[in-house]
């Protein structure tokens, strides 16, 4: 990519919202323009630092520090292309630019091509520009006369200290984990994984990518955590070995920018010892909450407490990722949902003697696991308390018919309670009716 006009090809003029056009007189020329793009991937300040904090921590295994936030300063009034390049001393920090393969990743998934021709970036002012991390240096009065181009001394500072924002670490935050010490008030993102998975009330313009949802999903199953070697295993098997660590680094960006986008500022995801870890004070994810309902009835101390906290977990579940086909995901989505089961049969155990309690959580778990014997034994022997023997058998025959769509048919014990309870109400019917003859008879003599 080369910045400015190119007599000896194609210029594109690109807007500060991605969109291209010709560069003047360029429209007239036969052929199909590089411009017909019609619009460029554009980084915010915010996303190509995330970016750099990614690449560095690839690199170095350590968790980076939170870019800073406070506005950029502004850039410089005037700089020959001589005294701006004049301008970087040999002894000054630079910034390493952004691994240009998983750039490239980024501008292959968006539909964008690099070609060779030249992109010249037109803000609304006119003026030509490109987003950076770097921070643009104060000349002195030598400098722009020609003379020595060092930076003053509050501009040799500013450097190294957004150097150590960016991608280093300053002498005070030596053997501390600076990104757990954002400098603004951190957020909370909401995440749904059980049921249509998402960001909850998140901005419909800034949504994951299609990977960065899965990352995310597969992080919240696996309690936060998980190791690079892993992610690639199960979320990029068919990536080249070349390109999938770069892949890797684009969703992790994606993810870690849409996050702070919708919830807030704040160290939403890390990476010690090569693993990604999502900070658990940063998310409110309903699998979390399910299942530490379900630890909380296994500590409860009362039955109140225990019955309280298997309601939690039984009014939390849906089907996780609903909706999805994740390669790697049935074997979490089966246990997640034998865990909601035996959560919502331990409840109906805890309402024993309240069959209307017990049927309003059998109900809905029978709609929830349908193939699940034990839920319509349950809700059997509720609707036999009530006398519903209609009931009874009408469960039988949803069980039957659910059953045979997967071919497969109810245990015999599930029949035989059935046949019991149904003879038992019809039993117990026959003595009622049989006793308030005799109860009439005997007013009648």
């Amino acid at each position: 990519m080369l910045l400015g006009p190119w007599s000896d090809g194609n210029t594109v003029m690109v807007a500060d919202d991605g969109v291209t056009t010709p560069a003047d007189g360029e429209s007239q020329r036969p052929g199909r323009h590089p411009a017909d793009v019609g619009r460029l991937a554009i980084l915010t300040p915010a996303e190509t630092a995330d970016l750099v904090a990614t690449l560095a921590e690839s690199h170095t295994g350590q968790p980076q520090p939170t870019p800073p936030t406070e506005p950029a300063p502004p850039p410089l009034q005037a700089a020959t292309p001589t005294s701006a390049a004049a301008a970087t001393p040999t002894d000054t920090p630079v910034v390493a630019p952004a691994d240009t393969d998983a750039d490239a990743e980024q501008d292959v998934e968006a539909g964008h091509d690099r070609s060779g021709d030249t992109y010249k970036t037109q803000s609304a002012a006119g003026a030509v520009g490109i987003t950076d991390v770097s921070v643009p240096v104060e000349l002195s009065a030598a400098a722009s006369q020609g003379g020595d181009a060092r930076p003053t001394a509050d501009a040799t500072a500013t450097i190294n200290h957004r150097r150590a924002a960016v991608g280093g670490r300053s002498p005070a935050a030596a053997g501390r984990d600076v990104d757990a010490e954002p400098t603004t008030q951190p957020g909370r993102a909401a995440v749904r994984v059980l049921g249509i998975p998402g960001i909850v009330d998140g901005d419909p313009q800034r949504s994951l990518r299609a990977k960065s949802l899965e990352l995310l999903v597969y992080l919240a199953v696996r309690d936060g955590s998980a190791s690079t070697e892993a992610i690639l295993d199960d979320l990029l098997p068919d990536a080249p070995a070349s390109k999938a660590v770069h892949r890797l680094h684009t969703y992790v960006s994606d993810l870690r920018g849409v996050l702070r986008h919708n919830g807030g500022p704040g160290t939403y995801l890390t990476y010690p010892h090569r693993r990604y870890e999502l900070n658990p004070e940063r998310f409110d994810i309903d699998l979390w909450r399910m299942r530490t309902a379900i630890r909380a009835a296994d500590a409860a101390g009362s039955k109140p407490e225990r019955i309280a906290a298997l309601r939690r977990a039984v009014d939390t579940y849906q089907p996780l990722a609903e909706g999805r086909e994740y390669e790697w995901l049935e074997p979490y989505r089966e246990k997640i949902r034998q865990d909601a089961l035996d959560a919502a049969v331990a409840l109906a155990e805890e309402l024993t003697g309240q069959p209307t309690e017990q049927l309003a959580v059998l109900d809905a778990a029978i709609s929830q696991h349908p193939y699940a014997e034990t839920l319509y034994q349950a809700a059997m022997r509720a609707r036999a308390q009530l006398g519903h023997p209609d009931a009874i058998r009408a469960l039988r025959r949803t069980l039957t018919r659910r059953l045979a769509e997967i071919d497969a048919e109810p245990a015999d014990d599930t029949l035989a309670l059935a046949d019991q309870l149904t003879a038992d109400l019809r039993r117990a019917g026959r003595d009622a009716r049989t006793r308030r003859s005799a109860l009439t008879d005997g007013a009648s003599a």
